[in-house]
């Protein structure tokens, strides 16, 4: 099958993505994802109301998300 620039394509978690970029040798691509993704997991203060101090206070995780990732996929 012939890939070209615009088609689309699965991105790595299984998205409906189109490809922007085919390597010279057509073994690698790259893929861009309008779909949120997961960037990474912060650690940050709740901030409600708390009788403890500042450096105290409880943390909770949040994640962090990203849209069009562009991820390179050898093929």
């Amino acid at each position: 099958m012939e890939l070209k620039v615009g088609d689309s394509y699965d991105c790595p978690e299984g998205h409906k993505a189109k490809i922007v970029w085919i390597s010279e040798d057509k073994k690698a691509i790259a893929v861009r994802c309008p779909e949120k993704h997961s960037e990474k997991e912060l650690k940050k203060a709740d901030y409600k109301k708390s009788t403890q101090s500042y450096k105290r206070r409880p943390t909770k995780e949040r994640k962090k998300y990203a849209r069009n990732v562009v991820f390179l996929i050898k093929i």
